[in-house]
């Protein structure tokens, strides 16, 4: 029995299955390992806080969501269709702020 094909515009299911493997990785310290050790400026107890709070709520599920300063905390199976972009912008400050992160340390290690 052949399954019939979703509306191309529906990615919501797609969407969802990445949202569970990204808590995959973070529940196993994927967060820990890309911050590696601290900076000039910052402090190594503050980084393994931050790694450890971002275990433990994926490891419980919870996912970050983000509306202009406002951060709130969604367990994943309860997001929807409107909660994307929230997640979404949480997701993107994570990324630039690791991303800032390692141009650091290429710049300086140049």
């Amino acid at each position: 029995m052949e399954r019939e094909p979703k509306p191309e515009h529906d990615t919501f299911d797609e969407f969802m299955e990445m949202e569970r493997g990204r808590l995959q990785e973070h529940a196993s310290g994927k967060l820990a390992e890309a911050l590696g050790h601290a900076l000039p400026g910052e402090s190594q107890e503050e980084l393994d806080r931050i790694a450890q709070e971002d275990q433990r709520l994926a490891k419980e599920g919870m996912v970050k969501l983000k509306v202009g300063e406002e951060v709130s905390y969604k367990h994943v199976e309860e997001l929807t269709r409107e909660d994307r972009p929230a997640r979404i912008a949480a997701e993107r400050e994570e990324v630039a702020w690791l991303m800032g992160r390692i141009r650091f340390r290429r710049q300086r290690d140049r």
